[in-house]
């Protein structure tokens, strides 16, 4: 199959980091502290980071298709409706709070159905986020069953062995790779995210900074493309105008272009490269994800961060059809 001809626009990239980087000067960045998503820190290290672990092993794909027709899912816990990734991280912290032993990694590698139904169903009593042959559970006993095997049920030791390192051989990202829902080379979303906030919780810190990139999700390639920073075949525009999944080879593609892009990006605002995500990722959910898009902000507190330099706000009417790149995934 030939070489998908996805154009990296680099002077649009770099404009983009600048823009960015002067933009956010005096941003307040998530701390990754709401009680109602993330433990208190007197839970320890190790529960702390197997709590992270776990829940990133099953952080993704919270969307699907009827008819032809894109569904971003929610749930509901005590009355309140939450998005997707929003939903199982309170359904988790609930989790903790109730039973800490819930996220040992024997308790994980023998995860029961009721267990787990308990865990992630919302108020109507079913599971409401797409989980296929209960890939969740399946991905949960693997996360635990290896946790145990190979790092005496602790996250962090991986962390440790790694020697605080991200990249290379025994490194932190290619360790993460012998779990099945983190297993993404070369491009480590999870473990990526995971280094991201257990970092901003000031429980980790990496000795090599410069191996930083931003989690490539949807939400990156999807901002890469509407910004301009990347231009995308006819062909896959019109998958993602149809909602047609991309195939291994195209995601494959759109995503290595994509970590191209943010390496520029993070080097021309001089923002650290997982702060940068913060940026690209919420403002592709809450203004860039759904149809109509809403640059200007409507129902929001603020427009679009990005609207005076987007291309798809300021010229690419093309563009506005568009919504995040489908993909079946357990990766991302």
């Amino acid at each position: 199959m030939p070489e998908l001809s996805i154009k990296i626009n680099e002077e649009k990239c770099k404009e983009i980091g600048r823009f960015i980087g002067e933009k956010t000067k005096d941003y307040d960045y998530y701390k990754f502290d709401n009680p109602a998503e993330n433990p208190d820190l007197n839970f320890g290290i190790e529960i702390i980071s197997n709590f992270y672990g776990c829940v990133i092993n099953i952080d993704h794909h919270f969307w699907h298709l009827e008819n032809g027709k894109l569904i971003f899912e929610f749930g509901w816990i005590d009355g309140n409706k939450f998005k997707g990734a929003t939903f199982v991280w309170r359904k988790s912290i609930k989790m903790l709070n109730k039973n800490p032993d819930f996220f040992s990694a024997e308790s994980l590698a023998n995860l029961s159905e009721d267990l787990y139904q308990e865990w992630l169903s919302d108020d109507t009593g079913r599971i409401p986020i797409y989980d296929l042959d209960e890939i969740r559970l399946k991905l949960t006993r693997d996360f635990g069953e290896k946790l145990s095997k190979y790092y005496n049920g602790s996250f962090h030791e991986i962390y440790e062995k790694s020697g605080h390192k991200l990249a290379g051989r025994e490194g932190f990202l290619e360790r993460c790779e012998i779990f099945e829902g983190y297993r993404d080379s070369p491009f480590y979303k999870k473990a990526h995210l995971a280094a991201k906030i257990l970092e901003r919780r000031k429980v980790w810190k990496f000795k090599d900074q410069e191996n930083k990139i931003p989690p490539i999700d949807y939400h990156l390639q999807n901002m890469a493309y509407k910004l301009g920073m990347i231009d995308i075949p006819s062909d896959l525009k019109r998958k993602i105008k149809e909602n047609v999944p991309l195939n291994s080879k195209e995601e494959y593609e759109l995503r290595k272009a994509c970590g191209k892009v943010y390496k520029i990006v993070t080097r021309e605002s001089g923002i650290d490269a997982y702060c940068l995500d913060d940026h690209f990722w919420n403002e592709s959910r809450k203004y860039c994800q759904e149809l109509p898009l809403n640059c200007d902000g409507k129902n929001e507190k603020r427009a679009c961060i990005f609207r005076e330099v987007c291309d798809t706000y300021n010229k690419s009417p093309e563009l506005r059809q568009l919504t995040i790149p489908l993909v079946e995934t357990y990766r991302y």
